[in-house]
């Protein structure tokens, strides 16, 4: 799946958009984005830890760096608020809403919610906290600045898993509403990779 085919702003193209965020990073001081964001700089290359492992822009693919191109050049608040705000307080309509559940929150309660504990052993394989919600859940730092805690309750005869997706309040300080549901579904992703890496090296054995 193309994590942001459904959202990335629409007069503009990707090729567009890297243009334009390369453009604006090009005009800050490499020294002043590392020190706004946490990002580290070397040999003209910028790197963030993207879910504990530090990464080189050039090295993402074309989806993610937009991403990372928004976050580089955002200057948002690296203070964390302590108020965690489910996606509906970010986006301005409930179009986006509903495709955040659909690409985000439904994939992540199909994949674990079956076996909860398997979010958890997921997330700590990514460098995550375990987090007092729901019967699972944790807390991971997609980027440096940018925590996001991922929730699951059981499914069960009668009811259907259900998931949820929280953000610290300070993240719409970093990213727009579509950035926030394009980053939920590839932070998604990358839980549900991590949690099939177990099954993948058990079956070697």
């Amino acid at each position: 799946m193309n994590i942001d085919s459904w959202f990335i702003m629409k007069p503009m193209g990707y090729s567009d958009a890297l243009k334009l965020g390369a453009q604006k990073l090009a005009q800050i001081p490499p020294q002043t984005v590392c020190d706004a964001c946490g990002a580290r700089y070397e040999n003209g290359e910028f790197f963030l830890t993207w879910f504990n492992r530090e990464r080189a822009l050039s090295s993402v693919s074309q989806n993610l760096k937009i991403l990372w191109l928004h976050y580089l050049t955002a200057n948002g608040s690296k203070t964390l608020s302590g108020r965690l705000i489910a996606y509906r307080e970010a986006a301005p309509a409930l179009f986006y809403e509903a495709n955040f559940y659909k690409r985000a929150v439904k994939p992540l309660a199909a994949f674990f919610g079956k076996n909860p504990q398997k979010l958890i052993e997921a997330g700590e394989s990514l460098g995550g906290k375990t987090a007092a919600f729901g019967d699972a859940a944790v807390t991971i730092n997609a980027l440096p600045c940018l925590p996001i805690t991922f929730i699951i309750w059981a499914g069960s005869e009668e009811f259907p898993p259900e998931g949820n997706i929280l953000f610290d309040q300070t993240a719409k300080t970093w990213f727009s509403a579509e950035d926030l549901a394009v980053l939920a579904s590839a932070a998604v992703r990358e839980l549900t990779d991590a949690g099939l890496e177990p099954t993948t090296f058990s079956s070697g054995g």
